[in-house]
């Protein structure tokens, strides 16, 4: 009887355990396939949240992804909670799914029904458009091309192990050309003869062919049928439109490349509306600013459009042109730009694109942290004044994105914005910095600034803003570095900068202040520890900063002669000029020579060696000259009519063999430019008193044909 009592009673607990306060996942969006960027939808069957929790991006992890996803929850009503990732899924891989404890956090239940077996998947990896153009500069160098373009980027290496290609039933022979993973991988297909008629080809790729960061291989074989066009016809392949809010572009591809006339007059639109062409290696793009993406256009191509290898386009070729609705995108108008005039208008461009509200994110970026955050990039911190808390308050605290736990800033402007608040600028919309106050501007630094969509959290876009009336122009020499502040307003010298150059490992390495002349010479050493080569330059006033990475902005100067001037033990320089820099065997080269001291004298008759060497560094003449009063002193060379043609060089040497210069001229076979004259008098013979009429007619290669008339008496 007791034991029947202990098992009555057990019974019990455990039908009340199995009807405790649950809820259940009703309905998601996250099952089956689903697109690499997109909201994914949890709806539960009782309400969890109250409505001030609403519309608010939260980091709190309610729902574990397997593999991880970064990016943010929030509750769009209080039954449905929306998770936007921060970047696109991974192609062609299966996730989980689990609804977490932390979902019952502001609700009346303590558990979850059907929570844990949530699974979906991405796209597998497919083959979107094949084709073959013909590539090559003549009808004899010209070889097919075949342009495989994939939903995702494939590893070249892997796609030959699993491909083969079949040309009128036969395998063919082919190399691909593109080294690095991409979507569009181009194939040279070898041994084809260049016959005016068109082949069948089939293209095959083997099952097991992974995208790059993908986990699911191909299942079943890609095969694709399509044709190798004759190469003494131009036919059109695809024509593709795209519009990012601003520019409307309209992608040609053709069987050929196009010769490089002018195609603009073979091109008609309707509606006519104004429009640049630019030819590439596949076709030709078409672009205007003037696209309205709500109308759809008809695009013509006449006939005798000429191919490079002679194929020619035999019939007109009209298509639609129609861009749809254009993707939810925001950018920045210009990616490279930092500086912005503290002085100025304070306004920077932003291309917004079917994104109704945006959210305004501006942090401080410290100056000991700018080397860190130009390096790693930086992740703001934002706050949320409608952070709910337990007890159905509320906090302003922040929540944290999950990238890095190190603060290199803190946020110091969030606003929401209605996007059509924004004045215009053309096609995009003014950002105005000068509505916001810094909220720490006892510390220095930069400012990061975000920009993103209230609905979906990956559109966004962010950019680094130095807010500095000070230009900087640093020159990095083996032992000085050399600054130069200028007003960005006024362009004028800025006096008193007090400057600091840091090193890659965040040391700081020198330190110095403009001269009236807006200039700071800087001393430092160079250490055998790669951490401490110069990286950056910070500038500050007691009311200014700016700074220069030396990463980003450093100039290119294989184009320019920068290697300062180099003296000689002789303290002298020359300067040696001639007629002209081409001669033809036979001519004379006459020269001229002058020289100088440091102080930019004359240095007296002393006596100079001259040496002329031909094109095989031989000599061809050496002799010497002793300078006049003025410094300098004059000469010339005969050129034999057999000499050899090629670079000769004029040196010239002191009397104990010190080079102070030389001097390149060549001597071409060429034929200069001629002017044939002729001229005629209307009259054989003149008596004292009578007037007659000379006509000169000069014709030369380069000139138009000239007639000129004068009357004499």
């Amino acid at each position: 009887m007791q034991f029947r009592f202990i098992f009555l009673l057990a019974g019990l607990v455990f039908t009340m355990s199995c009807n405790k306060n649950a809820v259940s996942l009703s309905y998601t969006n996250a099952k089956d396939e689903v697109p690499l960027l997109g909201n994914l939808v949890f709806r539960f069957s009782q309400s969890m949240v109250k409505d001030s929790m609403l519309n608010v991006w939260d980091s709190t992890e309610y729902i574990s992804f397997e593999p991880a996803i970064p990016g943010r929850f929030r509750w769009e009503s209080p039954d449905q909670l929306v998770f936007s990732p921060a970047q696109p899924l991974n192609p062609a891989t299966d996730y989980k799914a689990r609804v977490k404890n932390s979902v019952l956090r502001f609700s009346k239940f303590d558990d979850i029904k059907d929570g844990d077996r949530i699974s979906f998947h991405t796209p597998g990896l497919t083959l979107d458009n094949s084709q073959i153009t013909w590539v090559g500069e003549s009808s004899t160098s010209a070889v097919p091309q075949l342009d495989l373009l994939f939903n995702y980027r494939v590893n070249p290496e892997s796609l030959k192990e699993r491909m083969t290609i079949e040309v009128e039933g036969k395998k063919a022979e082919y190399a691909i050309i593109t080294a690095s993973p991409e979507n569009r991988i181009a194939v040279r297909i070898n041994g084809l003869k260049n016959e005016d008629k068109d082949l069948d080809a089939r293209v095959t790729i083997d099952k097991g062919l992974k995208p790059e960061a993908g986990n699911n291989a191909l299942a079943e074989p890609i095969k694709a049928s399509l044709i190798v066009p004759s190469p003494y016809v131009l036919s059109i392949l695809e024509m593709e439109a795209q519009h990012d809010g601003t520019e409307g572009t309209v992608r040609v591809v053709t069987s050929q490349q196009l010769s490089s006339e002018n195609i603009k007059p073979l091109l008609q639109l309707d509606p006519n509306l104004g429009f640049s062409v630019e030819q590439n290696e596949n076709g030709f793009t078409l672009r205007s600013d003037k696209f309205d993406v709500n109308k759809t256009y008809a695009l013509t191509i006449y006939k005798g459009l000429r191919g490079k290898i002679g194929g020619v386009l035999k019939e007109d070729y009209s298509g639609s042109v129609a861009f749809g609705e254009l993707e939810a995108n925001i950018r920045f108008a210009n990616s490279k730009a930092v500086y912005l005039s503290k002085n100025g208008g304070k306004n920077i461009e932003v291309q917004i694109t079917n994104v109704p509200k945006v959210k305004l994110v501006i942090s401080k970026i410290y100056e000991n942290n700018l080397l860190l955050s130009q390096r790693y990039g930086y992740y703001p911190k934002e706050t949320s004044s409608r952070y709910a808390s337990y007890d159905g308050g509320y906090d302003d605290g922040y929540y944290d994105d999950g990238y890095t736990d190190v603060m290199l800033g803190d946020v110091v402007y969030e606003k929401e914005l209605d996007t059509r608040t924004l004045p215009k600028s053309g096609a995009g919309r003014l950002l105005n910095l000068s509505q916001f106050e810094d909220r720490l501007p006892d510390f220095k630094g930069v400012y990061h600034i975000v920009i993103r969509s209230m609905d979906s959290y990956w559109v966004r876009d962010s950019r680094f803003v130095s807010l500095s009336d000070l230009g900087l122009i640093v020159r990095e020499g083996q032992d000085k570095i050399f600054v130069f502040s200028n007003s960005i307003k006024t362009a004028m010298p800025v006096n008193g900068v007090n400057v600091s150059v840091y090193a890659a490992n965040n040391q700081l390495i020198g330190t110095g202040a403009t001269d009236g002349n807006g200039v700071a010479e800087i001393n430092w050493s160079s250490k055998d520890f790669a951490g401490f080569k110069p990286a950056m330059v910070i500038a500050k006033t007691a009311d200014d900063f700016n700074f220069l990475p030396f990463n980003n902005t450093r100039v290119n100067t294989s184009r320019f002669e920068v290697g300062g001037k180099r003296g000689n033990s002789s303290g002298l320089d020359a300067f040696i000029y001639a007629e002209r820099d081409i001669y033809r065997p036979g001519e004379k080269v006459n020269f001229s020579v002058i020289i100088r001291d440091r102080q930019w004298k004359a240095p007296g008759d002393i006596p100079l060696k001259i040496k002329f060497l031909m094109p095989n560094g031989k000599e061809l003449k050496s002799f010497r000259k002793t300078l006049n009063e003025q410094g300098s002193v004059e000469g010339s060379i005969d050129i034999g009519t057999a000499a050899i043609t090629g670079s000769y060089n004029l040196e010239v040497y002191t009397s104990n063999d010190v080079l102070l210069s030389a001097k390149s001229f060549s001597i071409e076979e060429f034929v200069p430019d001629r002017i044939r004259v002729s001229t005629k008098l209307d009259k054989t013979s003149l008596k004292p008193g009578e007037s007659s009429v000379l006509s000169l007619n000069a014709l030369g290669r380069l000139l138009p044909t000239v007639t000129m008339r004068w009357r004499y008496r």
